[in-house]
């Protein structure tokens, strides 16, 4: 189980160009900077929060056969699984997959777009320091526990017959717990943030922009190339273009500046149309026997990434889902959904009766896709109330919150 161009002639097409020309303008006078980026809240971006999550979880849920026994452990997540399945099934779960591949990248942009609306001028050490104490130690809690649990169960398993078999596993599962799980976001958005605030004085010049969109076209060029590691989590210079694309659309207004570019049904029909780019991509780098033929910097999928957050800013059906709160919810569900689809994964292994929830070899495509759907949801779900019991409790602090506010 592997734990995941219309155009309208009257309107003006939303591209990597004019997001770029939008650097250029000034940060908003008329919005007063707070140092309290929890101060305001940004309805549309809770949308996307709670979107983004969601396809993040999907995308660790999708039902794909198992790796061969003999797959070392630093080969497993990159695995290319759908080479095992038949051409339906692999076309039905890599289009599901497409489907949600936007998330990490809309996660980049809003926390852009928050420093974009709340960092004062000088006061880029005082928000990196309050971004560490609000996200490293729930971070490297939940890490640890995710990486100690891997040790224990194969301790429990017997798998290690001296102590240097133990080493050489806990070195090779700390890379892999760290570089091939979500868990890889967090060490590249403090990265990414301190590449971003060092440069703060260059935020709104062109080439700033230009310079982060070159690096992204060679990631994406890298993707058929494999001049680099092609995963998109081993990427590390990857997404500060996207931190910095968040940035430019607090500190300028761009949402609100995006509908004199495009019409709302003139954006959606651009997504559409990216969307199947993106799925022509992924046939392409399929045929091609890649080993991540959905990775998410994908120039295509970058693209189409891009397109949806707009579209996602106006589209907001948040108020219709009282019960659900993305701001201080969000991140708990990062941080623990992995232990659930963990779990999912070991009683599917122990019940003989849950085997039919996982991948078999005779299921259709529409079956796979429909199972993955399940998993995700339920797999949300539990996190979801997880994630609530605690913030009500004295244990909040785990989950990035204190005194009432949300990381």
């Amino acid at each position: 189980m592997n734990h995941a161009v219309l155009y309208s002639k009257s309107k003006v097409t939303v591209h990597f160009s004019s997001l770029i020309m939008l650097s250029t303008t000034q940060p908003t006078k008329t919005h007063p900077i707070d140092s309290n980026p929890l101060k305001t809240d940004y309805a549309f971006i809770n949308w996307v929060r709670l979107i983004a999550m969601f396809s993040i979880v999907m995308v660790h849920c999708l039902t794909f056969p198992a790796p061969p026994a003999s797959t070392p452990i630093n080969q497993l997540l990159a695995f290319p699984t759908a080479n095992l399945m038949t051409n339906g099934q692999a076309a039905a779960i890599l289009t599901l997959e497409q489907c949600m591949r936007f998330g990490t990248l809309h996660f980049f942009i809003v926390a852009g777009f928050l420093i974009g609306k709340t960092l004062k001028d000088g006061s880029a050490i005082s928000y990196f320091r309050r971004r560490l104490t609000t996200i490293a130690y729930p971070f490297l809690i939940a890490f640890g526990l995710y990486y100690l649990k891997s040790l224990g169960f194969n301790i429990a398993k017997g798998e290690f017959g001296s102590l240097a078999d133990f080493s050489s596993y806990a070195v090779d599962k700390l890379i892999v717990s760290l570089l091939d799980t979500p868990y890889w976001f967090i060490p590249t958005y403090f990265f990414s943030l301190a590449i971003l605030l060092a440069c703060r004085l260059y935020l709104a010049r062109a080439w700033f922009g230009w310079i982060l969109v070159a690096v992204n076209l060679l990631y994406a060029v890298n993707v058929y190339t494999g001049w680099l590691a092609a995963r998109h989590n081993y990427a590390l210079f990857g997404f500060l273009f996207y931190l910095w694309l968040g940035y430019i659309i607090g500190s300028t207004d761009a949402v609100m500046k995006s509908r004199a570019y495009i019409s709302t049904k003139a954006l959606a029909g651009l997504t559409i149309a990216l969307f199947g780019f993106a799925l022509l991509e992924i046939y392409i780098l399929f045929n091609a026997q890649s080993g991540d033929p959905v990775n998410s910097l994908r120039l295509s999928n970058q693209l189409f990434a891009i397109a949806l957050f707009f579209l996602l800013t106006r589209v907001n059906y948040l108020h219709k889902l009282p019960f659900l709160h993305p701001r201080t919810e969000s991140f708990g569900i990062y941080l623990y959904h992995m232990f659930f689809v963990i779990v999912l994964g070991r009683a599917i292994d122990l019940i003989p009766q849950m085997r039919a929830f996982t991948y078999q070899a005779d299921y259709s495509g529409l079956t796979l896709v429909i199972l993955s759907l399940l998993r995700g949801l339920l797999i949300y779900t539990l996190t979801l109330l997880f994630v609530k019991a605690i913030a009500t409790s004295r244990w909040r602090w785990l989950i990035g919150l204190r005194a009432g506010k949300p990381a």
